[in-house]
């Protein structure tokens, strides 16, 4: 019987799990899905925030990948430590041992973010527990300090804001608006107005000084002290920006695939790496160089693109080129309150599509169906 040859994606976030799954479907008959991961399970972090104050759900956003695929594609728990052009060589053993050959590889490592929006372990049990320390620490509070007002920092102080009407929140902002130039002001006044409402209090136009070693666990009282002076006591902090993308492994291949001043990798609008050598390695979702904001929505469009495009080459057919949409967001305030950015003419709408589009349910279901899960209580 001859061996299938293998189609490597290294990474199980939303882009990593779309393009597995994709590639699965299309090309089960010829090729072997390989979809390596270092974590047990897959973390939905569009949900995570609200581990942090409802009970138990942390079992909702913690999903195993254990049914990924559908015929023979398999999941390898591992770490890569180095890229060749024609293999990656992993820290566990496998039945290809620790080298394990590829005809394509897919990249799809993704960003480090600060924590609950990223979680530090690798399995279910010190992942849930990650999640519950933090809870805790957020019911004893009195004092609830973020730091950063993008979505990830909007959507955290409405969680906690709206669950705990008695708790002292704050966010603070560097800049003199929520979210970026980008967004209009439309949306980021309604935002803005929303966290008010809910006795949130906004700290705009400053920033912290972060001591440089860092804030620790972000679960003890501190104090610390912005640009212009002012002094923050909290009891609990979360520092919600400082996005790092996940690049350093294809630095193993070619330290040249790498930008400076972003450390994201260069890609073709094939969404191939930008190298005539490596054609048949492809990039995806939070590392690529591509300008347009990093959401997860987008991984699984580049994850389109890429299997159009694998599929292609084997056909030797032309390849399609990814190209960015207009700006599209959906920042919930709590379960009912939000703002929604519309991909056409910067049209911003407010809480009702953004309940139902994503704060009520922020998602979920649909996570685990894209997992062919079975979603649990424990």
């Amino acid at each position: 019987m001859t061996t299938k040859p293998n189609i490597v994606i290294v990474g199980g976030g939303y882009g990593g799990v779309a393009a597995a799954t994709k590639l699965e479907l299309a090309l089960h008959k010829t090729h072997q899905i390989i979809l390596i991961e270092r974590k047990t399970h897959f973390y939905h972090a569009i949900g995570g925030l609200r581990a942090v104050v409802e009970d138990g759900f942390e079992h909702k956003v913690i999903i195993p990948y254990d049914n990924l695929f559908k015929y023979d594609g398999k999941v390898v728990h591992a770490a890569v430590t180095t890229i060749h052009e024609k293999e990656v060589i992993i820290n566990t053993e496998t039945e290809w041992g620790t080298n394990i050959p590829f005809e394509y590889l897919i990249i799809a490592t993704g960003s480090n973010y600060p924590r609950p929006g990223k979680l530090t372990t690798d399995n279910k049990e010190e992942s849930a527990a990650e999640l519950v320390a933090q809870r805790n620490a957020i019911k004893n509070a009195n004092k609830i300090l973020i730091i950063g007002g993008g979505p990830v920092g909007i959507e955290l102080a409405g969680e906690i804001a709206s669950v705990y009407q008695d708790k002292e929140v704050t966010l603070i902002h560097s800049e003199n608006h929520l979210l970026s130039e980008k967004f209009p002001k439309k949306m980021t006044n309604l935002l803005a107005k929303q966290l008010k409402e809910l006795n949130v209090k906004l700290i705009l136009g400053e920033s912290v000084n972060l001591p440089s070693s860092g804030i620790g666990d972000g679960l003890s009282p501190l104090t610390l002290e912005t640009n212009k002076g002012t002094q923050l006591e909290s009891d609990v902090q979360f520092v919600a920006f400082g996005i790092k993308p996940n690049t350093n492994v294809i630095e193993t291949l070619d330290q040249s695939l790498i930008e400076e001043n972003t450390t994201r990798v260069k890609v073709k609008p094939t969404l191939q790496l930008d190298h005539d050598n490596y054609a048949h390695i492809f990039a995806i979702g939070d590392i690529t160089n591509i300008n347009e904001t990093k959401l997860a929505y987008r991984a699984g469009l580049h994850a389109d693109v890429i299997t159009k495009n694998i599929i292609s080459r084997i056909n030797n057919k032309k390849l399609v080129e990814y190209k960015p949409g207009p700006e599209v967001m959906i920042v919930p305030v709590g379960k009912a309150k939000g703002a929604v950015l519309l991909p056409f003419g910067n049209m911003v709408v407010g809480s009702f599509m953004a309940k139902n589009a994503k704060g009520k349910t922020l998602m979920v279901d649909k996570m685990w169906k894209t997992l062919n899960a079975t979603p649990s209580t424990t």
